[in-house]
């Protein structure tokens, strides 16, 4: 049996809001159907008619919508497997298709699959079920009995949504080992990048002994390869494992302007966040619910 953890069901319906405004942020600013297709033909100029199975514009954008009011409507605490199918079915189909524009981008955000898919397994509505008379949070830490998953099955979600996040950085740190090997460290690949990517105080750092760069580039290559490790060895204190989390992506962001928002945002529901502060969300959210 897993050991649980205090708070597993309100960690995932704040979870779940965090996932359901991100991936509703990422359709509203997704490209058009027409712009898209525009785009291959002219990539693609000379080729007889359309890729197998490549959306027609039409049809991106049908998916496009179904997948933002079935995103939206899960967030706000519906809960039928049908409208949950029809929410991970078109995002997906819908990232399948952006991805087809650049390949070496197709899992840039897949994360916020993978997220939604996981939250859909059980009922992540927490407090949000109220709204519908089907309680399941009674403010005292896992919920009351009557609605919402059991303490083993919210804490096996979470567990995996936590371990999914940890891994993202351990797959991006062995990247860099395969790729690079353990030269990668020295600071030169950083240094080039903050020349090249970074904002002003990115290209001021560049311009310092590359001391500075290989101690930031040994640090990030530690950072994401022992994230996994420091889950389990700080099990007792999430918030410390997600507000080094946070850092690491502030100091990007203020330095070479990458937010990796998509990612990072996750953070604060899955560690930072007291599991107090789902009850209050909720009691926000409620009256679009009862609309």
């Amino acid at each position: 049996m897993l050991p649980e953890i205090t708070g597993a069901r309100q960690r995932l319906a704040l979870a779940r809001l965090t996932t359901g405004l991100a991936i509703l942020n990422t359709l509203w600013h997704l490209p058009p159907g027409d712009a898209l297709v525009d785009e291959w033909s002219r990539k693609e100029e000379g080729q007889d008619g359309r890729p197998s199975g490549r959306l027609s514009a039409e049809q991106y954008e049908a998916l496009r919508r179904l997948a933002f009011v079935s995103t939206a409507a899960w967030t706000l605490g519906a809960e039928s497997k049908a409208l949950k199918f029809a929410a991970n079915a078109s995002f997906a189909a819908v990232q399948r298709h952006v991805a087809q524009f650049d390949q070496r981008a197709w899992n840039y955000n897949s994360n916020l699959n993978v997220y939604l898919l996981l939250l859909s397994l059980t009922d992540s509505r927490g407090s949000l079920a109220e709204a519908v008379g089907e309680g399941a949070d009674d403010g005292t830490g896992d919920g009351a009995d009557g609605g919402g998953p059991s303490p083993d099955v919210a804490t096996a979600v979470l567990l995996a949504m936590r371990l999914y996040y940890g891994c993202l950085y351990f797959q991006s740190g062995l990247s860099k080992v395969l790729l690079s090997g353990p030269a990668w460290a020295d600071g030169r690949t950083l240094r080039g990048s903050w020349a090249e990517l970074g904002n002003r105080a990115g290209k001021w750092l560049s311009r310092r002994p590359m001391t500075v760069a290989a101690a930031a580039s040994a640090a990030t290559l530690a950072f994401e390869l022992l994230f996994p490790a420091a889950q389990i060895a700080l099990r007792k204190h999430p918030r410390a494992v997600g507000l080094s989390s946070v850092a690491f992506h502030a100091s990007i962001k203020a330095t070479m302007g990458i937010s990796f928002w998509h990612h990072a945002v996750h953070a604060l529901p899955l560690f930072v966040l007291d599991p107090g502060a789902e009850r209050h969300t909720a009691r926000l959210l409620r009256p679009f619910r009862k609309r």
